[in-house]
């Protein structure tokens, strides 16, 4: 692995366990000074936001393509007309955005379903708005150039500096004034102030590319631009609706406060699975220069999948175990779910974050146009099943109707595009490998969940925490290596990982 690509991954990982303990920190003070309620207000306009930032359409994604030919060949020209498009294009999402988002305010008070009336909730849902649009309209567009250079981790630096300060101011409003609108001013401010600077950090790198304006590309290098954003446009409307929906869909069948005990299990999910997608997002634009250069093959794709399996396997299983002691030491007994919700949100990371590497690979070859409406597919069918089972099973319906359409959508197809466009062959082998992870996976939760059964574990310690961490840790390293250990692709991924460390 070049050394770039390792400097990304490690300052990803840094960068995001550095934001993730600061978010616990944060959450933990925001409940305990402003309660669940705010909480749950907070999460749902953050929601709903990135439901209506869908009209990003996947131009990020597709700018980051077609930038990986012009860098390799050192063509500034080229990369300066591609950014000239890409800030032009943003800016009108932005302005797209608040437009939507102001014709949203006069029925924000209906969406929120809270036991007590908040005020100002207009005003607290515009500062959100504010944030989301204005990212677009100044300088969210030119960490694009970094990230498809390689210099992610140029990125997380800067990301990391504003999460501490972010999260200090934060923490300051909180306790001095328990102002729900300060807050939200404090974080529009640092997140805009985070990104003017990863700005002028790539002006300083590419400072020709940046600097030219009104560089045009050709006609045909457009229609092949374009046709990339509509290929991903539909996938992007999918994501946002997937991430988002569940939120929703709880505040107005269930509670808005509701949400805010469903975001405790979130935000602990996202910080393990963060991690996962840092460690494999990070080498995206890596895999696209070997697939520019030809120099891919499927044994790449198979070292990077038995990593996708060892982490995100490993995250799950010690998600499933340890989540509800988790929140009873940290938030509170009386903010617990019950255990159908672990196990929906359990099987759902598992479902979403063993296909990561088929993402990396598919993003990295460019298929954007083959399936692109797939992930319509996976919307629609995510609502309607959200719908149908929100009110028997509550919660846990609506994370299993998550499941249940990638299931039926995403799971099979998505596979199947990379290796007939990106491969061209090997299909079986992949579907016969992830049923192998799965099981594996699930035998060592039935183990755990066994062991943790015995009255001794019934009373939640952290004592008892860390004896349930340190067990999970040993049954889960001990069956994955008996159950892997015969396969090349794990000896391979071991000597990685020595270099790695010793780096």
């Amino acid at each position: 692995m070049p050394t770039t690509a390792l400097l990304n991954v490690k300052y990803g990982i840094v960068s995001q366990i550095i934001k993730i303990l600061l978010q616990f920190v944060v959450r933990r003070t925001f409940i305990y000074y402003m309660g669940v309620e705010l909480l749950g207000v907070h999460s749902l306009f953050t929601s709903i936001l990135s439901m209506l930032a869908m009209t990003e359409l996947g131009v990020g994604s597709a700018i980051a393509f077609s930038l990986y030919g012009p860098l390799a060949q050192n063509n500034t020209y080229k990369v300066a007309a591609i950014m000239c498009l890409f800030r032009k294009v943003y800016r009108v999402i932005g302005v797209i955005i608040l437009l939507a988002g102001c014709a949203l305010l006069p029925f924000v008070p209906d969406i929120v379903n809270t036991v007590e009336e908040i005020p100002y909730l207009e005003v607290m849902f515009f500062i959100v708005l504010l944030k989301t649009s204005l990212t677009y309209l100044l300088f969210a567009y030119s960490q694009t150039l970094l990230i498809a250079a390689e210099c992610k981790y140029k990125v997380d630096k800067i990301i990391s500096i504003f999460n501490i300060v972010s999260s200090l101011g934060e923490i300051l409003i909180i306790v001095l004034t328990q102002n729900f609108i300060l807050y939200l001013l404090v974080e529009m401010v640092c997140l805009i102030s985070q990104q003017y600077l990863i700005y002028r950090k790539t002006c300083r790198q590419f400072p020709e590319e940046m600097s030219m304006r009104d560089v045009k590309l050709s006609k045909s290098e457009k229609r092949g631009i374009w046709k990339n954003v509509y290929g991903l446009s539909i996938t992007k409307i999918s994501g946002a609706v997937l991430g988002s929906i569940d939120s929703i869909i709880i505040s107005v069948f269930i509670s808005t406060t509701i949400v805010g005990y469903f975001v405790n299990y979130s935000l602990v999910q996202t910080a393990a699975t963060t991690i996962i997608s840092i460690a494999f997002t990070s080498v995206t634009a890596n895999v696209g220069r070997k697939f520019a250069e030809r120099a891919i093959t499927q044994s790449h794709f198979y070292l990077m999948f038995f990593m996708n399996f060892i982490i995100c396997g490993t995250c799950t299983i010690l998600y499933f175990v340890l989540i509800n002691d988790f929140i009873a030491l940290f938030f509170g007994k009386n903010l617990l779910l019950s255990f159908d919700v672990v196990c929906a949100i359990s099987l759902n990371m598992f479902v979403t974050y063993m296909s990561l590497s088929i993402q990396v690979f598919k993003d990295a070859s460019g298929i954007f146009w083959y399936g692109k409406y797939r992930s319509l597919a996976t919307c629609i069918l995510n609502v309607v099943f959200s719908l149908l089972l929100v009110k028997p099973l509550g919660i846990a319906g609506v994370v299993l109707a998550t499941v249940i359409s990638r299931i039926l959508t995403t799971f099979w197809y998505d596979p199947m595009l990379v290796f007939k466009y990106a491969f061209t062959g090997g299909l079986k082998k992949y579907y016969l490998t992830y049923t192998h992870y799965f099981l594996l996976t699930s035998i060592t939760m039935i183990v755990l969940a066994m062991i943790f059964n015995i009255s001794i574990f019934d009373e939640i310690t952290i004592t008892h925490f860390i004896y349930k961490i340190l067990i999970s840790i040993s049954v889960i390293v001990s069956l994955f290596y008996i159950g892997t250990i015969h396969s090349k692709v794990a000896q391979q991924s071991l000597l990685i990982i020595k270099n790695i460390i010793h780096k």
